[in-house]
């Protein structure tokens, strides 16, 4: 049975410690409940798609702390540098070149304690996406997360529901011009000059 625990300072260590062990877990966004792993650990963010049952060729947002966790993995170019000034921690996930290899990296700062307060006691980014089955209603509290994935995950935070509840942003800024992949809680015209 997936443990469930508070989503309080002990509880969130611990969730930490369980992510660096490999752990799948579920835990609050300011979006989203999201599920994750640490996003370093291929291991675990190969059982975190299968959690998902998603296809691998889908890849998952990099929780972040701040720009300064981010320009670690990806390129942050000054546009997106602006951007993130002006929108994290919050909604906007960005697609940035990655600084590993040749291809890309999606990430986002969220605005929501518990989740903060996880990457901050990690220490590293968490590989996550909404918490649900691939192609389900993504969930918005930990009940429906449990309903959804039931004894797939090892630990669920409780940190209540989720303000927004629907999904961030997402903007492609790897090309040569910025391209909305996905239109969500920041709308178009905020990002995107015409």
């Amino acid at each position: 049975m997936t443990a469930r625990w508070p989503a309080d300072p002990p509880h969130i260590a611990q969730a930490a410690e369980r992510l660096r062990a490999g752990a799948v877990i579920a835990f609050p966004t300011d979006t989203l409940y999201g599920v994750g792993a640490r996003a370093t650990d291929p291991a675990a963010v190969a059982r975190l798609y299968e959690v998902k049952r998603r296809p691998t060729g889908q890849p998952m947002v990099w929780l972040v702390t701040d720009r300064a966790q981010a320009e670690r993995y990806a390129v942050v170019s000054p546009a997106a540098a602006e951007l993130m000034a002006r929108f994290w921690p919050g909604p906007l996930t960005l697609v940035l070149p990655s600084r590993v290899d040749e291809s890309t990296i999606a990430v986002r700062a969220p605005n929501h304690e518990v989740a903060l307060a996880l990457l901050r006691a990690l220490r590293e980014p968490i590989a996550s996406s909404s918490a649900n089955l691939a192609g389900a209603s993504p969930p918005v509290d930990a009940d429906q997360v449990i309903e959804g994935l039931g004894d797939t995950l090892d630990l669920v935070l409780d940190g209540g529901a989720c303000q927004i509840g629907q999904p961030s942003t997402i903007l492609d800024l790897s090309g040569e011009s910025p391209r909305i992949l996905r239109q969500g809680a920041i709308p178009r015209t905020e990002l995107i000059t015409p």
